[in-house]
């Protein structure tokens, strides 16, 4: 007997044992839990940081990161005016707009998608669970879109199919060309995966709060804009992407923009008051270039663009150091913490339907018509009566039967002036439809009168940065030699004419 109840007293210890070890090793997990960090994040927030990012990127005029209304040649410098004199790599330039794209928006938005296709869904309405994880992909897959034709549109090859590999530290480079026609399809494929009916991301959409019918819109008008980038070097391409895109529906009112609506406190102000305002500094005013053509035009957007100086309108020498107190500054509305963040809108569709028209492609209406339509929607935007607007046009300056230069001319500078709070914009309408406004460095006669400019021209693409030619040397020497060298001149693969 007493051998029974000492082989029971064995056990029971022994369960005690197990059960304190169990014990244990759960209260062990527990400690190395770190409660304040997450190992898995949500997909909203995911989307909603990358989405914050790019347009955080996209807007501000930080010359570390953004220096886009300076190569439209929007504003000028004061002080320091380096960017405007196109030095890439002193601050490094390529290198932040590199970073910022690949490592918080793509990344960021792949780990949002990851996390989507590894949720299991409810079951309980499968139909509608379905439709809203399609429109919540559908939207991942437009901002990487964006993000990725804004890398070629910068730089030309970059890395795509094994850009977000974090086990390849060395990507090879993508023929730029050919990440076009993927991302077309990717988008594509975005536009059919949408369901109108249903929601997306919602809380987590800054742009749209979810409205899926105009992600619709602004897919499809993206679908525009990037086919058009296409159009001198594959038309046939170029003209069936368009029409696609045009046979849909497009952003067709301000209200539709593709914008962030910014907040009156930090930290969701819009950036251009944290570099206009709360820096204290006073490193730009008004642009010579800009200010000059639209003084010729009477343009009535200046009193939103520029403040007066003596009386007038006057725009510092672009690539220049200049006067801050003896130039125009920029205007009032841009220091407002809670100006939209816009990067697409209604106006930039119209002139892009006014070029296809002058292409040939199919568009309900002339060109001439939907130039009309976009200075209006640009005069809107800004809040310029519609009377002023309409006497505007009315000019013989203006108006498209009458303006002087062919179609190129007359709807890439009046897109060019639409965008000025669009730089990138700006910018690569300049690379797409040279036409003639802007120009290189300002020559000086002994007396410093301006007397002409010279080169170096405006560059077409941004270096590669540094740390590529270093780290991954072996795929930037192939991918510079297959661009033609790495030189802020190198025309990109759609830049032909």
């Amino acid at each position: 007997m007493k051998k029974y109840i000492y082989k029971f007293g064995i056990l029971l210890f022994s369960l005690a044992v197990i059960s304190a070890c169990s014990g244990f090793d759960d209260d062990l997990e527990k400690r190395n839990t770190d409660t304040k960090n997450a190992s898995e994040v949500p997909p909203g927030p995911l989307f909603t940081n990358a989405v914050l990012d790019y347009y955080y990127l996209m807007l501000n005029t930080n010359v570390n990161s953004n220096v886009f209304r300076l190569y439209s040649q929007y504003w000028a410098q004061t002080t320091y005016p380096d960017e405007s004199q196109y030095n890439q790599t002193t601050r490094n330039i390529g290198r932040n707009m590199w970073r910022t794209l690949y490592r918080d928006v793509l990344k960021d938005l792949d780990g949002a998608k990851v996390s989507i296709n590894n949720a299991v869904l409810p079951g309980v309405n499968p139909a509608s669970e379905e439709a809203i994880r399609d429109n919540k992909l559908a939207c991942i897959k437009i901002i990487e879109v964006l993000a990725y034709s804004n890398l070629v549109d910068l730089f030309g090859d970059v890395p795509y199919a094994d850009a977000l590999d974090i086990e390849n530290p060395e990507p090879s480079y993508d023929d730029a060309a050919t990440v076009y026609s993927n991302i077309l399809t990717e988008l594509d494929n975005a536009i059919d995966m949408i369901s109108t009916g249903y929601g997306g991301l919602d809380a987590n959409d800054p742009i749209y709060g979810g409205n899926m019918s105009n992600w619709l819109k602004y897919a499809n008008s993206l679908k525009l804009r990037l086919a058009l980038r296409l159009a001198d070097v594959n038309p046939s391409v170029a003209q069936a992407k368009a029409e696609e895109a045009i046979s849909n529906t497009l952003i067709s009112s301000n209200a539709d923009n593709f914008k962030i609506d910014y907040m009156p406190l930090s930290p969701n102000t819009n950036p251009l008051w944290v570099d206009l305002v709360q820096s204290g500094r006073k490193d730009f005013v008004a642009a010579n270039h800009l200010v000059d053509y639209m003084n010729a035009q009477n343009d009535p957007r200046r009193s939103v663009y520029f403040t007066l100086y003596d009386g007038s309108y006057k725009g510092g020498i672009y690539g220049t150091a200049n006067s801050y107190s003896k130039n125009s500054h920029i205007g009032d509305l841009f220091h407002d913490p809670e100006l939209e963040g816009v990067l697409m809108s209604y106006a930039e569709v119209e002139f892009l339907l006014a070029e296809a028209a002058e292409r040939g492609y199919t568009v309900t209406g002339t060109a001439e018509d939907h130039y009309n339509a976009a200075v209006l929607a640009s005069m809107a935007e800004w809040g310029v009566d519609g009377t002023e607007a309409s006497t505007f046009l009315a000019q013989p300056e203006v108006a498209y039967t009458t303006a002087t230069g062919d179609w190129k001319v007359k709807i890439g500078s009046q897109k060019w002036i639409s965008l000025f709070n669009n730089g990138f914009e700006g910018w690569t309408t300049y690379r797409l439809l040279d036409f003639g406004i802007l120009k290189g460095f300002p020559i000086f006669d002994d007396d410093d009168n301006l007397i002409g400019y010279e080169d170096p021209e405006v560059p077409v693409r941004f270096l590669y940065p540094i740390e590529e030619a270093t780290l991954n040397g072996t795929e930037y020497d192939a991918a510079a030699a297959a661009i033609g060298g790495d030189e802020m001149d190198t025309k990109l693969f759609w830049d032909i004419n």
